[in-house]
């Protein structure tokens, strides 16, 4: 979007200004980003990589893992000094949800802080703040029975991020989920559709990640599921690739089950937290299932399509976790053969469960146990890794970059492996291109290929 040199918006002109965002935490946080970014180039904003030529500085937080906490505090601390300037510092997301208030008492150069689920109304606040209104925080939810958007997207990527339900019920005992996010609540299917086919049609739109905290519960409050939905995209002229995360594995359907078997546009992927290999963990965790259970899932998985790719997460070194546990997990490692892992050492969240238990593990003990399920973890990857080579795979061209002083492209297979592969010329632009890449040499982290076959399939400008 251009700038125009003013605009006015209800009693006051807005000149071109610059917003420069950073954000913490998962794909939501990115998601909610892009709601940002569009709702503030009403207001003339465009955005800037460079703080210190930025008029507004964005901060959207996660609370889930201490070290995106750690960096936000470190990063926030440091914004003191462009004050001087007076430029506007807000803070949303996760950790403004919950710490709002306190953190515009306790950081002077926070001018204002908003929850998640006021996020659409960060246009009328930037207004206050800009009217002279500031030092305030807005963190109530919306109380509607109906959760409706329109996604929102600035770039001119083929790929989008689709949000189709917010918040979750399920409070895991480790989880500050349900009290940043609020409680479930979908859209309704037909409106997740006509959202896609207007990203494909208008915005060139071809791969699409479905989000939600737990997005396996999608509908259950509205009689739809997310199988039904995933069906009705398959019938998407254009679109070309369907994501989903993340999944909660006491709401695996076997409808949903039988879609990763039926379905030719969704990923041979799945992202399935598993968090520890221990029943008597799991029960500590209230997640509701069984390592039977959950390995028996997989399996399911795995028979309805054969070319299915399971990541996880674990938490190293939860509440009183005993060695005989922790064995336990690295056991699970190796049944479930786990093409990738998320793994954290635990970190106490205020107001959870887990946080009020009496824990005998020191911080030792996690960072061994944590670099043992890594280990391990690491050995299992690099022999499914293997496997890969000499195989062909088809993915989207996403980044062009430098590699040991080569220039390399990197897609992301179906199966959410990224590739690198040399071009066989630099006179061409292969981003946004859909390929074919043969495997030459894999390890546990990375994948280079040649180039086989182009398909040609850039996508239009984004208006």
């Amino acid at each position: 979007m251009e700038n125009t040199p003013v605009i006015r918006v209800g009693e006051l002109d807005f000149p071109a200004r610059k917003v420069w965002m950073r954000t913490y935490g998962c794909q939501m946080n990115y998601h909610d980003s892009e709601r940002i970014l569009s709702h503030l180039e009403k207001l003339n904003f465009t955005a800037t990589d460079k703080q210190e030529e930025a008029d507004l500085l964005l901060f959207n937080t996660c609370a889930i893992r201490d070290l995106a906490n750690q960096k936000f505090y470190s990063h926030l601390g440091e914004t003191k000094h462009l004050k001087q300037k007076d430029v506007v510092v807000a803070a949303g997301g996760c950790i403004a949800q919950t710490e709002g208030k306190e953190l515009v008492k306790k950081y002077k150069q926070l001018d204002f802080a908003f929850g998640t689920d006021v996020i659409d109304n960060i246009g009328e606040m930037v207004y206050r703040a800009y009217a002279g209104d500031r030092k305030f925080a807005v963190t109530t939810w919306d109380r509607s029975e109906n959760y409706s958007i329109e996604t929102k997207i600035t770039h001119g990527s083929p790929q989008a991020f689709v949000n189709i339900i917010k918040g979750c019920d399920k409070f895991c005992s480790y989880c500050i989920v349900p009290f940043t996010r609020g409680r479930e609540k979908s859209r309704r299917l037909n409106e997740v559709v006509k959202d896609v086919r207007r990203l494909v049609e208008h915005s060139g739109v071809q791969e699409v990640t479905l989000l939600g905290q737990n997005v396996n519960s999608y509908g259950k409050d509205n009689g739809e599921s997310l199988a039904q939905l995933l069906f009705a995209l398959e019938e998407i002229d254009g679109l070309e690739l369907v994501r989903y995360t993340t999944s909660h594995p006491y709401d695996v359907s076997d409808e949903l089950v039988a879609a990763h078997g039926t379905l030719k546009k969704l990923a041979n992927h799945l992202h399935l937290p598993v968090q520890s290999g221990s029943n008597s963990v799991l029960q500590r965790m209230l997640r509701e299932y069984s390592v039977e259970h959950y390995l028996g899932l997989i399996e399911k998985m795995r028979k309805a399509n054969p070319e299915m790719v399971i990541t996880s997460d674990i938490i190293a070194g939860f509440p009183n976790e005993t060695e005989e546990e922790h064995q336990d997990t690295l056991k699970l490692l190796r049944a479930a053969q786990f093409d990738f892992v998320y793994a954290y050492a635990y970190s106490s969240r205020k107001g959870t469960k887990a946080a009020r238990m009496d824990d005998v593990i020191t911080d030792d003990i996690r960072g061994r146990r944590l670099r043992e399920v890594m280990d391990v973890q690491e050995e299992v990857q690099e022999a499914i890794r293997k496997k890969m080579e000499g195989r062909t795979y088809q993915m989207l061209v996403v980044e062009k970059g430098s590699f040991k002083g080569q220039t390399k492209w990197t897609g992301r297979t179906s199966c959410n492996r990224l590739v690198h592969f040399d071009p066989p010329t630099q006179d061409f632009d292969y981003l946004w291109h859909w390929v074919d890449v043969e495997i030459t040499s894999a390890t546990a982290f990375s994948c280079q290929g040649v180039l086989k076959t182009v398909h040609g399939k850039r996508p239009p400008q984004h208006a």
